[in-house]
Order: C-alpha cells, then structure tokens, then sequence
C-alpha cells in the first residue's frame, strides 16, 4: 500500500471514529473469510460498520480522534467494529458472533469515551436496544395516568351500584 493510499485511509478511518459512540476491536484470526463476511454483515444489519485495517494505522486515527484506550486492543490481528449511534445493536452483534464463531475473540473496546472490557461488552449486549427502551419509558409515563383514570371512573360505577342495591332494599 502506498504512503498516499495510507494517508486517505486513515483520514476516512478518522472522519468514521470521529463520530462513533463505540469501537470494538476483536482479534479475527482462525476464522474463514465467509465467516468475516458473515460478522461484517451482521454488524452492517444494526447500522454499524466491521473492517480488517492495520493496526498501526488504526493507532495513528484512534489517537488523532482522542480514543488512546483502544491501543492496548491493537497487537495481532484486529478487526474494528464501531456504530455511529447506539451502542447496544453493535455488543449484540458481536457477542453473538462471539458466540457462533469461537475463532471470534473481544480485544478491546471504546464506548461513550469510556474503556469497554470484555465483561462490560457482554453485559451491554443483554440490554434491550435504543427502541425497546424508548418504549418501555413511555409504557412507563402512560400507566400513571391510565390508572388514575380506571380509579376516577371506578368510582362513579361503584357508587351507582351502591344506590342501585340501596333502592333495591327500600323497596
């Protein structure tokens, strides 16, 4: 690869990590290329990006873009996995992946500007995603009022079966 291709390479790398919310590094070695296409894809499915880039010239955009945690990730081969918006599609996909492809091993990662272990990817990856969240929230806020209203209108049922039963009585 020549100096110019190097360059441009990492200026891209820069303007996509610049602008991450997390960079998954995984070391990929012993997997067959349809198996790295087939972790590339899943990856792509959530909205993410996975590539295969030197680590020398993933350390010099990771350190020019402020992610100096990612370096102790950056020895033996390393694929890089990052997602621009939401952090929890990118861990699932590649705890799963983790999971079908043994081969597959967590490096290091960079989420929200916080280092990211293997234990914290994991545990990331069981949360419910950016949509099931939001809906859960709202679920939440609705069922306040949803049962203060069956409480208001419960009273006024239970009040004309009250006087129903009293005239009932009377007569």
């Amino acid at each position: 690869m020549k100096k110019q291709e190097k360059m441009t390479l990492v200026e891209a790398l820069k303007k996509d990590l610049s602008s991450t919310s997390a960079v998954l590094a995984v070391n990929f070695q012993g997997l067959k290329m349809g198996e790295i296409t087939e972790v590339r894809n899943r990856v792509k499915e959530t909205g993410g990006d996975f590539r295969v880039i030197k680590n020398h010239l993933i350390k010099i955009a990771a350190d020019q873009v402020g992610l100096k945690d990612l370096d102790e990730a950056l020895k033996g081969p390393t694929a890089l996995g990052w997602h621009k918006k939401d952090v929890v599609p990118l861990c699932k996909a590649v705890a799963e992946c983790m999971k079908k492809y043994q081969a597959l091993k967590y490096k290091g990662g960079v989420a929200e500007g916080k280092k990211l272990d293997e234990a914290g990817m994991l545990a990331i990856s069981r949360l419910p995603g950016r949509r099931e969240m939001l809906a859960q929230l709202a679920g939440g806020l609705s069922a306040g009022p949803r049962n203060l209203l069956g409480l208001m209108s419960a009273l006024p049922v239970k009040m004309a079966g009250l006087l129903n039963a009293l005239q009932g009585k009377k007569q």
